[in-house]
């Protein structure tokens, strides 16, 4: 297989019916290959893949080590080489049940069937997918899925009618998107091969473009030796994987195979993300591997003096350390500690993310039964980073709304039509009505049309019926009727016919236009078909034909479409729609002043109601005006380097030429289209602000309007201080730098000159953000965005989202983001964030695929990370903890024993018995207390956002609280070993111990024991089968233990009889009962004192569940505030607890949020949710219940 590599200027070249040509380009094979192994290359990679991660290397150097005989301690055998080798086995069985799928998958797809046209018997053949080359003409049937990328030559077509070339095609395999689209043949060809011989006759070369990722751009040019030469769009590509429709048979040349294809060239992975966590846990195990090599020099240090000192003695015979003495001795140390490392901490963390996410999954309350779509998790390496989130950047349109479109109102020559009021617009009435200035928006009045319901249309009003009919004067009727004749045509929806009948459904590209066309039909304008170069619309029961010249197709540089139409009587219009941004600067001059300013009010009033406007406007061109503009436009289509220009967003003639077109138009009007909420979006987003989680919304819409969808969702509120920057305000770097820094000086005055604090919200569009994301003002933004409660942008690209993103990610330590959107164009943002999540909706699965978890609808953000990842990352924290602490337990204990014995470096513990401690006598209770444990309940923690500030915060596991553990496990290990060594000391028999290896056993049975208990200490729930894990550990160990002491092939004479030795010993039992309570009584104080004097959030909500307490003891004030105080509450027998205040003065001025007045007025307003409606008018401080005022979030 080969790949060329593109440059400007050179194109990939495709000879028509010459294979040995084609051939000479080395193109590759058609063959697919997702599969990660083959049986050759399995073992390598796989090897390569497990030691390339830092804890299986660092235990394949202790193997290979334990086999040295100087420095080993195990006899030479590597003991540790079983262990590591059942957690390779155990990855190697995911891995491979992993790949067998690809493997499968791909032996169906190479081997599916399609027709080639063979030269040698002049007839289409049946062959292989993986048999196909780059030339070779294909024939696919209706519901044919498309074996590589082709160009369309033909196209069946109907008898007797002029060749049309078009065919229909469904890309959901690609983008996810259900909706057909067209696609047409090349013109000079679609009439030419129609047979097996006229395909054969064809000679020439197509040259294109080298194979890329871009799913919706093609550059080619056609050159046949006739003398034709056409461009080659993307209009004519059929791409692998897509399904052909409603035609006969399709016609194509195949231009990428295999891995060249487009489809095969976007599946990436998404990028690799790290969870916090594992940060931590690298840092963690670097820390540690420090440590140990103190602990290593110090021991062989220790060993080299004193057998200096001690050489006279009579068993060492006189011999005097050597040269290499404290070399061997360091690595013999290494090899007594080296489990300071918990071998099975990264398979025990692979099997508890496995099982939270199937719980993720199976989780009903995140099932979407319309869609019947469950939850998905596609990276479970992040499922504790969903507990950390500080950051939410989130889409508007399909993420916040439901992206089903609906024509409500518009604006026509100036006059507004269409009554009724969004639910964004009652919330905005009921909020100015409450600030007294009602008057900022007419109230609505509501008639009943009595017309046909149609899809897609929520209109009321008789007065555009009215107009219609000429009451409103023959120039707002003929502006009326053109109007609804522009929305009739301008688009680029299909009509879809069910085959055996005249029904037909229209297919949208985007829920935009599928309303707008609907609104046409809805008045009379009915779209009917279309034909290259033809439109069909039915005007008030009237067929008429257009002739279509050209569409000048929307993109998000351009934000505009425009359509060139010949009307029946020969006039050629120029149609365009498109953002009033960009539509009201290309009006001619001559417009009449006063509709424009109406139109520009009403689309303010439609966008303060939440609507999604779009301005209408067209213009008459002459015939040799467009005649000569026609030429040079397609000259420039038909240039390679142009299209190059044009895609690489250089100065280029093809947007010359549509600017050029796209001027001087005459105003028509504006549409109003409204996209709903997502029932459960304002709760959902009030819950996250409570949590204490920053919430941005990133969208392309109006400022008007994302203002407005912001109020409707709890993210703004109108006390709320909103900064606004946009490039009508600020149309240079250096103002939008100096506004930011102002409001940061404003601020921080306000911080040092008062108790209280306000909340500041940024509306910022995407024009100031091309400045405010460069140089010094990013730093300014970054200062500023911090400190704002929300952030609304408008008006941005794909592009700057992840700018947005990347901004807080790569700049403020520590916070976690996380991204949420249901379209492509929020691919770039979800992949940027820490924690990128799809919403399967109605603009495909590009985002879905891109994301590391998939949910049906925001609302269901709310419980992924409050409640999984809350859980997770409290279930991963304890997780991560204990496995180091139980072993530092047991490492330490060996240590020990060697200071007590000369640094002698002597093992003391069974071999075989300690490499069974991680992965069977003390796995399965933490294994489960990861999976299963509950502080709170789910609904307690939905319903009391502020459980999950831990989680950002990084309270459960950080540097002091690991390093706490790491001292507690130190602690208690030293004081094991010394307890049992004083212990066993005998004064009638000359101070000597019983034994070396009982000595060991008792230890490790004291080790288990404080290990297992301590493990209780942190247990928040309790099931029957926690209670049956603890017993089982036990019981394994001791009937484990109990075998080794009686069969000597596995422990050897020293350990015989062991078991039952111990228990002869009085102090063996006296150890067992008493020794755990003592070791472990400082742990118990501490948790008690500060759950008394310093109380967690979720220690007083487990006080409140467990007491029966009321609940409106946790309602909070939404400030932050860095501690917590105890309630006061009575306990079932009736005797209060009263403690002291512990939150100091200082504290307590910032749990209370002072409400300004604002100093600006919003034109629009939207919902008005009051927190203490819903929640008790209480805060809790000082030991007393303090009054607070109302206030709205």
């Amino acid at each position: 297989m080969s790949h060329s590599t593109k440059n400007l200027g050179e194109y990939r070249k495709i000879y028509l019916n010459d294979a040995a040509k084609n051939a000479e380009s080395a193109f590759c094979d058609n063959v697919v290959v997702t599969s990660k192994y083959t049986a050759v290359t399995f073992v390598p990679k796989f090897l390569f893949e497990t030691f390339r991660k830092f804890a299986n290397a660092y235990f394949l150097v202790v193997s290979m080590m334990q086999v040295i005989p100087s420095i080993s301690n195990t006899n030479g055998l590597p003991s540790t080489a079983p262990t590591l080798l059942f957690i390779m086995v155990i990855d190697a069985i995911f891995a491979v049940l992993e790949d067998r799928k690809r493997h499968i998958a791909d032996a169906v797809a190479n081997s599916r069937v399609t027709r080639a046209l063979a030269k040698e018997i002049e007839q289409f053949k049946a062959i292989e997918w993986k048999d196909l080359r780059v030339g070779d003409i294909v024939k696919l049937s209706n519901r044919d899925q498309v074996p590589a990328d082709l160009v369309i030559l033909a196209v069946a077509e109907q008898p007797s009618t002029p060749p049309t070339g078009l065919c229909y095609v469904e890309t959901k395999s690609l983008d996810g998107e259900t909706n057909m689209k067209v696609r047409q043949a090349i013109q000079c060809t679609m009439s030419k091969c129609q047979s097996p011989a006229s395909l054969l006759a064809l000679k020439g070369m197509i040259q294109c473009e080298h194979p890329n990722n871009g799913i919706n751009t093609f550059q080619g040019v056609l050159h046949l030796d006739s003398g034709d030469k056409e461009s080659i769009a993307h209009k004519s590509i059929l791409l692998r994987g897509c399904t052909i429709r409603n035609t006969d048979w399709v016609l194509g040349l195949v231009v990428n195979t295999g891995q060249d294809t487009k489809i095969m060239m976007n599946n990436t992975s998404t990028p690799s993300k790290m969870s916090s966590m594992d940060v931590s846990i690298n840092r963690y195990i670097v820390a540690l591997v420090c440590v140990l090599f103190v602990c290593c020099a110090v021991g062989a240090t220790g060993s080299v003096l004193w057998e200096t000192k001690n050489s006279h003695t009579w068993y060492i015979n006189g011999k005097t350390p050597s040269q290499s003495s404290w070399v061997v001795m360091f690595f013999y140390f290494f090899l007594l500690m080296y489990q300071f490392i918990p071998i099975s901490l990264y398979v025990s963390m692979t099997m508890v993310k496995h099982v939270q996410s199937m719980f993720l999954q199976w989780d009903v309350q995140m099932y979407h039964d319309d869609t019947d779509t469950p939850a998905l998790v596609r990276t479970m390496s992040l499922n504790e980073e969903l507990g950390q989130i500080s950051y939410i950047f989130s889409d508007k349109t399909g993420t916040l709304t439901c992206n089903i479109m609906e024509f409500r109102k518009c604006s026509i020559g100036g006059v507004s039509y269409g009554h009724g009021t969004t639910e964004i617009g009652l919330a905005a009435q009921q909020r100015a009505a409450n600030d007294g200035s009602f008057s900022a928006i007419a109230e609505e009045k509501h008639h009943s049309t009595k017309a046909k319901c149609v899809p897609y249309v929520n209109f009321d009003g008789v007065e555009l019926y009215e107009h219609m009919a000429g009451s409103g004067g023959a120039d707002q009727q003929e502006r009326i009727h053109r109007f609804f004749l522009h929305l009739a045509i301008c688009h680029t929806v299909i009509p879809e016919y069910r085959q055996g009948t005249t029904e037909v459904t229209l297919s949208a590209s985007s829920p935009d236009e599928q309303a707008l066309v609907s609104g046409a039909a809805f008045f009379g304008y009915e779209f009917i078909n279309r034909m290259p170069g033809k439109v069909s619309v039915r005007v008030r029961g009237q067929d008429v034909q257009y002739e279509l010249l050209d569409v000048l197709e929307f993109s998000s540089a351009r934000k505009r479409m425009s359509t060139v139409v010949k009307t029946p009587d020969g006039d050629i219009l120029v149609l365009t729609k498109g953002a009033d941004v960009v539509a009201f600067e290309r009006l001619k001059a001559q417009n009449d002043a006063q509709m424009v300013t109406h139109t520009t009010q009403h689309i303010n009033s439609f966008a303060a109601e939440g609507l999604r406007t779009l301005t209408i406007a067209s213009k008459q061109v002459d015939a040799t005006f467009y005649g000569e503009w026609s030429g040079r436009y397609h000259d420039a289509l038909n240039n390679l380097e142009e299209m190059d220009k044009q895609k690489s967003e250089l100065p280029n003639a093809i947007d010359e030429c549509m600017e050029e077109l796209e001027t001087d138009l005459d105003l028509l009007g504006a549409t109003a289209i409204e996209d709903k909420l997502q029932a459960g979006v304002p709760a959902t987003i009030a819950s996250l602000a409570e949590a204490g989680i920053k919430i941005w919304v990133l969208t392309g819409d109006k400022e008007e309007t994302a203002i407005n969808i912001g109020f409707a969702c709890n993210l703004l509120h109108s006390r709320m201080r909103r900064v606004v920057i946009n490039s009508t305000l600020f149309d240079s770097a250096q103002k939008i730098e100096a506004e930011l820094l102002l409001q940061v000086a404003v601020l921080c005055k306000e911080g040092s000159s008062a108790d209280e604090f306000v909340d500041v919200a940024l509306v910022i569009d995407g024009d100031s953000l091309i400045h405010a994301l460069r140089g010094s003002c990013r730093t300014a933004l970054l200062e500023f965005s911090q400190v704002c409660k929300a952030v609304i942008a408008c008006r941005v690209s794909p592009g700057q989202k992840a700018e947005m993103v990347a901004l807080i990610k790569d700049n403020i330590p520590g916070v976690r983001t996380l991204a949420i959107g249901d379209g492509a164009n929020d691919v770039p943002m979800i992949q940027e964030a820490h924690v990128g999540v799809g919403i399967s909706g109605q603009e495909g699965l590009q985002a879905v695929n891109a994301s590391d978890y998939a949910i049906a609808r925001f609302s269901f953000l709310g419980r992924l990370i409050l409640v999984h990842g809350r859980w997770n990352y409290m279930r991963m924290s304890q997780l991560v903890l204990y496995m180091f602490y139980k072993n530092i337990m047991l490492t330490a204990a060996q240590y020990t024993y060697t200071w007590m014995s000369g640094f002698s470096g002597q093992k003391f513990f069974l071999e075989s018995i300690v490499q069974l401690y991680n992965v069977l006598f003390t796995s399965y209770p933490i294994l489960c207390l990861a999976i299963l444990d509950q502080d709170v309940h789910d609904t307690m923690a939905v319903n009391f956002p502020k459980l999950y500030v831990a989680g950002p915060q990084n309270d459960l596991l950080n540097a002091a609280v690991f390093s706490a553990w790491v001292a507690s496990a130190l602690g208690e290990s030293v004081a094991i070993t010394l307890t049992v060594m004083w212990s066993f000391r005998d004064s009638s028999h000359s101070s000597e111990f019983p034994g070396m290896w009982l000595v060991g056993n008792v230890v490790f049975s004291l080790v288990m024991v404080v290990v297992t208990i301590k493990l209780t200490l942190f247990q928040n729930s309790w099931l029957g089968i926690n209670v049956v894990l603890y017993a089982i550990s036990i019981l394994l160990w001791i009937s484990i233990a109990t075998i080794a002491s009686n069969w000597y092939l596995v422990s050897g004479w020293p350990w015989m009889d062991m078991m039952a030795s111990m228990s002869c010993l009085v102090p063996s039992w006296c150890l067992l009962l008493f020794a755990p309570i003592t070791f472990l009584l400082p742990t118990y104080v501490c948790k008690a004192m500060k759950s008394e004097l310093y109380p967690e959030y979720n220690q007083l909500a487990m006080e409140v569940a467990t007491f029966g307490l009321p609940l409106d003891l946790l309602t909070w004030n939404y400030a932050p505030s860095d501690r917590r105080q105890r309630m006061v509450h009575h306990k079932p027998n009736g005797n209060a607890r009263k403690l002291s205040s512990v939150i100091p003065v200082s504290k307590r001025r910032s749990m209370t949020v002072k409400i300004l007045s604002n100093d600006s007025q919003h034109s629009g307003f939207a919902f008005s949710s009051d927190n203490q409606a819903r929640r008790a008018e209480a805060q809790l401080a000082i030991g007393q219940y303090i009054p607070h005022k109302a206030h709205h979030t």
